[in-house]
């Protein structure tokens, strides 16, 4: 099991290659729906389909539109460069160093820490603009390692009880 690991700011996942293959043949395929409800139009002499082949036709417009529009940002998106590792938080045998604060926070320092869902506190009883918050789904904590895994990391080097806890999913019944 690790005993020291530094935490990174996650980085956003951009969309793959056959994502952006998918939405290219959704959009060849309503463009060629396109191409042929045109030539319906045409050739059409009676009112009614001249009228269905037009309400299809807006129809068909509109998901045209969406899905260039959707293939056009996923081709954007892969193409920005990659973003540069972040430190977040680094935890080793001295202690926890804070990077978006510029401190490091001792062991012996620390009075308490908690993991309420997904969010960790560290509180420092003596110095206590040193305290802080940091909700670990902004990091990559969880591509490595589960909760509990880093509690035990945490434990480790604590000595002290850590206090974890992860409120139930909700079904949102409201009940």
């Amino acid at each position: 099991m690790k005993t020291e690991i530094t935490l990174y700011k996650s980085r956003q996942r951009k969309p793959g290659y056959l994502t952006i293959i998918f939405f290219m043949l959704i959009s060849l395929a309503l463009l060629a729906a396109l191409c042929a409800i045109i030539y319906l139009l045409l050739i059409s002499s009676d009112f009614f389909k001249s009228l269905i082949s037009i309400i299809v036709l807006v129809l068909i417009s509109v998901f045209f539109y969406g899905s260039v529009k959707i293939l056009i940002g996923c081709i954007k998106e892969q193409r920005t460069p990659e973003e540069e590792a972040v430190e977040i938080l680094s935890i080793n045998k001295t202690g926890i160093f804070n990077h978006k604060a510029k401190q490091q926070l001792l062991w012996d320092e620390i009075s308490e820490i908690q993991i309420i869902d997904a969010v960790i506190s560290v509180t420092v009883d003596l110095y206590p603009e040193k305290d802080f918050q940091l909700y670990l789904g902004d990091t990559d904590v969880y591509t490595d390692m589960t909760r509990d895994d880093f509690a035990k990391l945490l434990q480790c080097h604590y000595k002290k009880e850590i206090y974890t806890y992860n409120s139930p999913v909700s079904c949102g019944c409201g009940g």
